[in-house]
């Protein structure tokens, strides 16, 4: 077949992509041609014989020449490039990645098109103004687009929810401009709007850990996701297990949904959608979903995509069949009180199969569970110490009062056990009592790290690995040096997802921890076993197995 039989087809596209950007750039090249030619026949003449000469090069050579033409005219910014990264639409390139070679024309436009595309509008693969305000528009910090693999057989996407119907948050603070009870009282609000399609109770507690956190920061905040100052990115949340909702406080928050000033952020609206994430939804490109990325008011109940990814997530097919897409109005928030709470609080115990456990650990041959102030000992998978859970102050005594949680603990070469919280730690003897306090600086951590998520001393290198969310050191506690060429990224253990809430050697074995999932993995290949995730609850803590736990034994993370 004759190929320069498709030219004419291409060059008519061609010239369209070009007249679509004369179009939009016709006031600045009528200015420019009109100093030159004063008569508009002439004006007229010059345009076309331009684009006759256009359709020469496509009639004679490759289309390429006049897509160097569009490229040129309207080429990504690295503010572009960044945002096309940062939410999943272009791969992050490590440190020798050239980008240049990477970024090619046509992977740009591909990439715009999928941003586009995710956002409603017309997919021309090109920046035009429409495309460009997108991105500057006010949104969700949480990537768009998880996976490479990510083709949609169905609208709404789900990670993974939380593995009790029973759940707990807490604000940690107000904003400059809205006071923390009222963030609770709208927080109660929205949690009311997806409460009914999971089957779901939330309660508030005032002190620990909570399973949801709400708290407002600015900039860097110790999570991985530095906030931008005011517009743009406005808000980000964690899903289960982790749980945390962190809203930029350099935004101006307000709570009046019919608020005029444009340089208000409608609280509201956003924590919706963060809750969203917090229960396990991923965004949404249907633009009426409260999962959809892009900031929109008013927000005043969900949209079915969004009901339909939380009966997904939280209930059987008999239970999502009772369940009928009401709209919940705004006075529907939970109603309990102080009182009942604190009565409540005062007398629970948890339950280990019900527990959504904060970390584990192996110390002295020992299996240790960590949720809020509890502590579980386990002598093998499924066989608890008796006497178990107590509070952890009561088993390492020496804490400080106001620690209400442990995240990270690992035991030393030494038999030592040193237990983690922000940029400092405790070390505590092979019969925990306590030695002395310290900084992370001492183990080479950069400043800039405000805490460490999981450490763990490696029985295949003797070294102690320390991880924070997506990056980790590598650290030889016998010569106290960090070995070079690091932080690297957590990709680098494969089929791992990440961040992981803990990493354990058991049995000459090493396991990753996240959320109700663990993975095994081999240390030669460096990736986990084929056969992995599997459910932690019934595997390690012997609970009683129920369907849902199935939908534990699949990757849903990086």
């Amino acid at each position: 077949m004759n190929k320069n039989k498709d030219l004419p087809a291409k060059g008519v596209n061609q010239i369209t992509t070009m007249l679509t950007i004369w179009s939009q750039r016709s006031g600045e090249y009528e200015t420019q041609l009109s100093a030159i030619f004063p008569s508009a026949a002439m004006r007229f003449t010059c345009v076309l014989c331009l684009l006759t000469f256009c359709f020469s090069l496509v009639r004679c050579k490759p289309a390429v020449q006049v897509d160097d033409i569009f490229v040129d005219l309207a080429p990504a910014t690295p503010e572009e490039l960044t945002f096309m990264k940062k939410y999943g639409y272009l791969p992050e390139l490590d440190e020798q990645g050239d980008e240049d070679f990477a970024y090619t024309r046509q992977s740009i436009s591909e990439a715009l098109k999928k941003v586009q595309a995710f956002a409603g509008l017309p997919e021309t693969g090109i920046f035009d103004p429409e495309t460009k305000r997108l991105f500057k528009r006010r949104r969700c910090g949480v990537k768009d687009i998880e996976t490479q693999s990510s083709a949609r057989s169905r609208r709404y996407v789900i990670q993974q929810g939380w593995n009790k119907k029973t759940i707990s948050y807490r604000v940690v603070n107000g904003s400059n401009t809205l006071a923390k009870s009222r963030v609770e009282y709208l927080m109660a609000k929205g949690l009311a709007l997806w409460a009914p399609y999971g089957g779901l109770r939330f309660h508030k507690v005032d002190e620990g850990r909570g399973d949801i956190r709400v708290s407002f920061v600015s900039g860097a905040h110790g999570d991985g996701f530095p906030f931008d100052g005011p517009g743009r990115v406005v808000a980000h949340a964690f899903p289960p297990s982790h749980g945390a909702m962190h809203f930029d406080e350099d935004e101006i928050w307000g709570d009046n949904p019919d608020e005029d000033d444009k340089d208000v952020t409608n609280f509201f609206a956003v924590a919706v959608h963060e809750i969203g994430h917090a229960l396990g939804m991923s965004h949404s490109n249907v633009n009426t979903s409260v999962m959809y990325p892009y900031y929109q008011v008013p927000i005043e109940r969900l949209d079915t995509d969004d009901i339909l990814g939380m009966k997904a997530l939280y209930l059987t097919k008999e239970e999502a069949d009772t369940v009928t897409e009401t709209d919940v109005e705004y006075s529907q928030a939970p109603s309990f009180t102080k009182s009942d709470l604190d009565e409540e609080e005062e007398n629970y115990i948890p339950d280990l199969c019900m527990t959504n456990y904060d970390t584990l650990q192996v110390l002295h041959d020992k299996i240790y569970v960590f949720e809020e102030e509890w502590v579980w000992v386990l002598r093998e998978r499924n066989q608890i110490e008796e006497g178990y859970p107590k509070r952890f102050h009561d088993v390492f005594i020496g804490l400080p009062g106001d620690m209400s949680i442990i995240k990270t603990i690992y035991q030393k070469e030494n038999g030592n056990v040193v237990i983690f919280r922000e940029r400092d730690y405790w070390e505590f003897n092979p019969s925990y009592q306590i030695l002395k306090q310290g900084s992370i600086s001492e183990y080479l951590i950069p400043d800039e790290v405000a805490e460490l998520t999981t450490v763990f001393l490696s029985n295949y290198n003797n070294k102690t690995y320390l991880i924070e969310e997506e990056r980790y050191w590598r650290f030889d506690e016998r010569t106290g040096t960090m070995d070079p060429g690091y932080p690297k990224d957590m990709s680098m253990w494969r089929q791992v997802p990440y961040p992981v809430d803990a990493a354990i050697i058991w049995k000459e074995d090493t396991f990753f921890f996240q959320g109700p999932r663990f993975w095994r993995f081999d240390n030669t290949l460096i990736q986990a076993h084929k056969y992995y995730p599997l459910p932690t609850a019934q595997i390690w803590f012997g609970c009683e197995y129920t369907p849902d736990m199935d939908r534990f034994s699949t990757n849903d993370g990086p």
